[in-house]
């Protein structure tokens, strides 16, 4: 088999396995959408506890290079989704509404289609009026992050480059509201 074959085996293998969490975290989401559920990096731990958020350089849908450092200084929220995804659909326009809404006062929202390609992408991020930034990434950035066990996974960051916190599965625009205030605070 050629290393070639293999790797595209290894993309499929982890598509598969992106969709079936994605899923199960769509059926084991919470209706009440509270953030029980929310892997919060920083629970009890002071700011400097965070984490620092693995820097990328992905292509965006007219194939220039956006790092993730090129933000620094701003709050920053990074959602992997992909167009296929029900739960991903319907956090989209929390994140177009968060990003008309405190865009100019420090917030870049940043999109990453895992597994896709921009011929796909484009028309979706077309068709759902999505302003803010669009990537498309790979099991690469996905394995950097820690794994995307399912999607849509968002992780809040703050200005200094550290995860805040990281949502599996669908949360409201209030959650990610509280979440990007309490940053830009500080």
């Amino acid at each position: 088999m050629s290393k070639k074959t293999r790797g595209y085996i290894a993309q499929a293998m982890a598509l598969i396995l992106i969709a079936a969490g994605a899923t199960i975290a769509w059926m084991n989401v919470d209706p009440s959408n509270g953030d029980d559920s929310a892997s919060s990096l920083s629970s009890g731990a002071t700011m400097d506890a965070r984490p620092v958020a693995p820097d990328f350089a992905l292509p965006d849908l007219k194939n220039n290079t956006v790092k993730l450092s090129a933000y620094d200084g701003q709050v920053r929220i990074v959602d992997f989704w992909a167009t296929w995804c029900p739960p991903c659909r319907k956090e989209i326009p929390h994140f177009q509404a968060l990003h008309e809404k405190y865009g100019d006062q420090g917030l870049k929202v940043i999109g990453v289609a895992l597994g896709e390609e921009a011929s796909v992408v484009q028309p979706f991020v077309d068709r759902m009026k999505m302003t803010y930034t669009s990537l498309l990434g790979d099991t690469q950035v996905a394995q950097q992050f820690g794994g995307i066990e399912a999607i849509p996974t968002t992780f809040v960051i703050d200005k200094k480059g550290r995860v805040y916190k990281k949502y599996i599965g669908y949360r409201d625009y209030e959650t990610f509201e509280r979440d990007v205030l309490a940053l830009m605070a500080e």
